[in-house]
């Protein structure tokens, strides 16, 4: 699997396991520096008794199952987390573009373990990841994929914030929250790529699947 050398996800190797606002302006993006490029890369999957992949080089995942990173075991990972969720979500922000496609809530639970070392660096505080819209891809029920799903109507889509998970997330931490993304589609998937990665992450239909 390859992964973006200039913005990798964590710096041990890792493991995959089975198991909007009130303006129609999204807010500002935080600054992003590109962290060192490490001499060891993560995978998805460990070995080739790892978890299967489909086409796309992305391991199938069910609502409520888990996810982890980082480690050789469940036990160890230092990236652990699961979408618990993914289901249309009305934007309700005074100010809100209305979505052209669907606005979908995507609820994850996600947690780091004290050694977790992830391979972002936001406004100047190294070590981190993210699961802002900007690191989904979106796909039709045929394969084809959305050209984007991170829209101004998703950013500005709700009136209550405190509802989305952290844009970005360090060691020792665990959060609860909602990703919102817009998809073109009333079918299709959805897939997370880790912060960095180029191919390859964790996929699971919607809705609801």
């Amino acid at each position: 699997m390859k992964f973006n050398h200039t913005i990798p996800l964590l710096a041990a190797s890792a493991l995959m396991l089975s198991g909007c606002g009130s303006n129609a302006q999204a807010e500002p993006a935080p600054t992003l520096s590109v962290a060192p490029a490490q001499t060891s890369t993560p995978t998805p999957s460990p070995s080739a008794t790892g978890p299967a992949t489909n086409s796309r080089g992305n391991i199938p995942k069910k609502i409520g199952e888990l996810a982890a990173a980082g480690g050789t075991s469940l036990a160890d990972a230092s990236l652990k987390f699961k979408v618990t969720s993914i289901e249309p979500i009305t934007c309700d922000a005074p100010y809100s573009e209305k979505p052209v496609g669907t606005a979908l809530a995507v609820a994850i639970e996600v947690e780091t373990s004290a050694d977790f070392e992830g391979g972002l660096t936001v406004n100047g505080a190294p070590g981190l990841t993210s699961f802002d819209a900007h690191y989904w891809k979106g796909y039709a029920s045929n394969g084809t994929r959305m050209n984007k799903i991170d829209t101004i109507s998703a950013q500005s889509c709700l009136a209550d914030q405190s509802r989305l998970l952290p844009s970005s997330l360090g060691k020792g931490e665990k959060a609860t929250g909602i990703v919102v993304l817009e998809v073109t589609t009333p079918t299709g998937s959805i897939a997370y790529d880790g912060a960095g990665m180029v191919s390859g992450g964790w996929e699971w239909g919607y809705p609801g699947k």
